[in-house]
């Protein structure tokens, strides 16, 4: 598996550091002076116990218990987390959504690239679909022989894989505007990210075009309510 290893590291460093965090006993070390008679456990019990202990003085010397804290780095935790977090990503060939390319306002390159290894992942699965197309074909021209409705052995047969991506609008948008006059209107409807259908749109833009110069010949060549060209004259 190639995120098994990695996510069981990032579960074992986010336990490790609830573990730590939290209250314990060992995460103090106590130095004990003049006091060597004391049992360690029996001071540990009466510490937890009591929330103190007592000392003397022995032969001029006083007793002393001193505390050692042992303090968790939680920057240390975060810097390996982060790193066990990007490998996971790159290694499961999946996207981050907190990519600091996705910032302000992304290019276009920098969308292609986010998005790079998610295609390098399709690109084998696509690989492996369509070669279980090309042996489900089999079966279905042997079905079509053998049934009598015909024989369809050698047709070639293209199987497409439609992949949507996020883009930039408005640079799309922007460089359709600045290929008017050097690309066809179909080329550049098609590029068109809020362009369903192009014969659809094309169809659209010819008839707006129509209904445009229809109105300019009626402004300048009326037709009278009879059903005639032109203002018509006065009956004298």
């Amino acid at each position: 598996n190639r995120v098994k290893s990695l996510q069981d590291g990032i579960n074992q460093m986010l336990s490790d550091f609830q573990n730590n965090m939290q209250e314990d006993s060992r995460n103090t070390i106590l130095v004990i002076k003049n006091l060597d008679g004391t049992n360690l456990a029996e001071f540990r019990h009466n510490l937890a116990t009591y929330g103190a202990v007592k000392v003397k003085t022995i032969d001029g010397q006083a007793g002393e218990v001193d505390a050692l804290t042992v303090e968790v780095n939680a920057e240390n935790y975060k810097a390996i987390l982060e790193l066990f977090k990007k490998a996971l990503i790159e290694n499961a060939r999946g996207y981050d959504a907190k990519d600091d390319r996705m910032n302000e306002n992304p290019n276009q390159m920098n969308i292609q690239s986010m998005y790079s290894d998610i295609d390098l992942d399709v690109n084998g699965m696509e690989t492996e679909y369509q070669a279980s197309f090309e042996e489900l074909l089999w079966f279905i021209n042997t079905h079509f022989a053998n049934t009598g409705q015909g024989n369809f052995e050698g047709q070639e047969v293209e199987v497409l894989f439609n992949r949507d991506i996020l883009i930039n609008e408005s640079e799309t948008i922007d460089n359709c505007s600045k290929s008017v006059g050097i690309l066809s209107n179909e080329t550049i409807i098609g590029q068109h990210p809020w362009t369903s259908d192009v014969d659809k749109e094309l169809q659209r833009v010819k008839d707006e075009k129509q209904e445009a110069i229809d109105e300019y010949a009626t402004a300048f060549n009326p037709v009278n309510p009879s059903g005639d060209e032109g203002g018509g004259g006065v009956e004298e």
